[in-house]
Order: structure tokens, then sequence, then C-alpha cells
């Protein structure tokens, strides 16, 4: 099932997502005159006016925009969710490269020690820890 994308009304009315009723009036009227003296000159005024007026119509009714906001947002934090484990599979994947790295190195320098004779190997562990072994 495909999902619907949301339009992003307070994209449209150029604000903030914290902006108050004030703030979506202001942006409201000052977008539709811009818009009514652009009429004249563009073919797509309708379009840009009933875009408009929708997103004022949800942002300045309370309940409208606490349903807008719970859906919107809901759609917003399952992105973050989604990149943060995708973050955390990418960070897991690197420490576990590192990891077979490094015991990559340590079994090629226990080759090298073992193929350098196993009078060195027997030594080793004197010479690394002195008179505790």
């Amino acid at each position: 099932m495909a999902e619907t994308k949301l339009i992003d009304y307070y994209q449209v009315l150029n604000l903030p997502t914290r902006a108050d009723l004030s703030g979506i009036e202001t942006a409201y009227a000052r977008l539709s005159d811009d818009l009514m003296k652009q009429s004249e000159d563009d073919e797509t005024y309708r379009e840009a006016m009933q875009k408009l007026n929708e997103a004022y119509a949800v942002l300045s009714k309370p309940e409208l925009r606490r349903d807008y906001d719970r859906a919107f947002f809901k759609g917003e934090l399952e992105r973050l969710e989604r990149e943060a484990r995708a973050a955390a599979r990418r960070k897991n994947m690197a420490g576990n490269v590192l990891v077979g790295a490094l015991g990559l190195v340590v079994a090629v320098q226990a080759g090298a020690l073992l193929y350098l004779g196993g009078d060195a190997v027997a030594g080793l562990p004197g010479a690394i820890f002195g008179k505790f072994f």
C-alpha cells in the first residue's frame, strides 16, 4: 500500500512549525496579497492560492492543526528513526570490520613469529612480562 505524502503546510505559508495563530494569520495575509498582485501575470495563481487557502484552513484551526501535526510529524519521526537505525547499523558494521582487521593483524604477527622460530615464541612471554612469567 502506497503511503500518501502530506503537504508541508508550514512550508506553504513559509512558517516555522512553532508559529502561533497570529503568525499564521500574518503569513497568510502577506502571501495572499502577494499572490493577488501576481495573478495578472501568472497562470499558476489559482493552484498556488488553493494551496495557500488549504494550509491556512488547517493551521488556523487548533483541532485541525493538532490532527495535521500528529500525522505530519509521525512521518518525520519515523524517517528520523529509520535514519538513526541505519546509522547504528553502519557504526556496528564499522566496529566489526575494525575488530576483524585487528584479529587479522594479530594472526599475521603470530604466523610471522612462528615462522621465525619456536624459540622466539617461547621466549616472548618472558620478554613481555619479565619475572612474572
